[in-house]
């Protein structure tokens, strides 16, 4: 980092505890977003951290052995913050740039790039077009294009937060669904062959299997898809990405959906019983630490949910 970058120490700092503090299931994205908003530099220092991180977390066997080549020696210990920043930007960077030229880690533009969640808080991304990504657990993602303008939602959920550029053309694929947008916010969920997409700012056009023209979504509508039909309705705003802040939130949605979500976050798989499938589901669930879902779920729904193994499996009351 120069003093061409625009960035001074406290940005920087900024910018660091705001990526850790996105991190935790308490997460004030509010505040987040006013700080992004109120100076360009915030959004440059942010993306930055967020780029070095995401190579971290792609490259950290590589690096670390670059770091550390001793064996005997698991973890490398930094300085207090203040004086590691530049000690770790400079240290890592320096490593990437060695995998960089090495032929084995050379990437073509055209290359996809997978970034995937596998821990149990969100993942926050931000992308070299300047679209931010939030990434459930258990999901990912798959980014292709010099500017990042192909994404595929390959499972899970995802938030997309997108600037407006007319010049771009951004698309997100999920499945046999494609949506296109121009600049706005919106979360994008695939499970089990069922598609949901609902717009929080801004509007967004999605091509839908079996649909001749593309559906238009403007803020406050959400559409669902699955065995061979879609439906468009109004949505609560507030209803949208409710999972970034610990809420699970639908209105009208289909229960095989809701049972995948469940997984995600319980860890444990949720398997809906023919008796059930056809039911839909409407209102929030508390995350917390994913073992109450199911059960909330069925208490809610008049539903029994048993025990099956590792699974459990929801049905009718016997």
């Amino acid at each position: 980092m120069t003093a061409r970058s625009g960035m001074d120490e406290q940005v920087l700092d900024q910018a660091i505890a705001w990526q850790a503090a996105l991190e935790q299931d308490d997460a004030d994205w509010d505040a987040y977003l006013a700080w992004l908003e109120a100076d360009p530099r915030h959004r440059e220092a942010f993306d930055s951290i967020a780029l070095v991180e995401a190579a971290i977390t792609d490259n950290k066997e590589q690096i670390q052995n670059l770091l550390s080549p001793d064996p005997t020696i698991s973890t490398i210990a930094l300085p207090s913050r203040s004086r590691a920043r530049w000690l770790w930007v400079g240290a890592i960077a320096a490593s990437l740039a060695i995998l960089i030229a090495s032929p084995m880690f050379v990437r073509s533009s055209s290359d996809p790039v997978i970034y995937e969640n596998g821990g149990s808080t969100n993942r926050s991304l931000s992308l070299t077009n300047g679209t931010d990504v939030i990434l459930a657990p258990s999901s990912k993602i798959i980014v292709t294009g010099q500017d990042a303008g192909a994404i595929e939602l390959a499972q899970g959920e995802a938030y997309f937060d997108v600037r407006h550029d007319p010049g771009r053309t951004l698309t997100v694929s999920a499945g046999s669904y494609r949506i296109s947008d121009i600049g706005t916010r919106f979360s994008v969920n695939l499970a089990r062959g069922t598609f949901r997409v609902g717009v929080a700012e801004g509007m967004v056009s999605v091509n839908a299997p079996g649909v001749a023209k593309p559906v238009r979504l403007d803020a406050g509508y959400q559409l669902v898809g699955g065995s061979g039909a879609i439906t468009l309705a109004p949505v609560d705003v507030a209803q949208i990405g409710s999972w970034r802040s610990g809420r699970l939130s639908y209105t009208d949605a289909p229960l095989a959906l809701v049972a995948a979500d469940i997984s995600r976050y319980s860890g444990k798989p949720v398997i809906v019983d023919p008796s059930v499938e056809k039911k839909h589901f409407s209102g929030s669930l508390v995350i917390g630490d994913g073992s109450k879902l199911v059960r909330d779920l069925a208490d809610v729904m008049g539903i029994e949910a048993q025990s099956s193994g590792n699974a459990v499996r929801i049905g009718a009351v016997r």
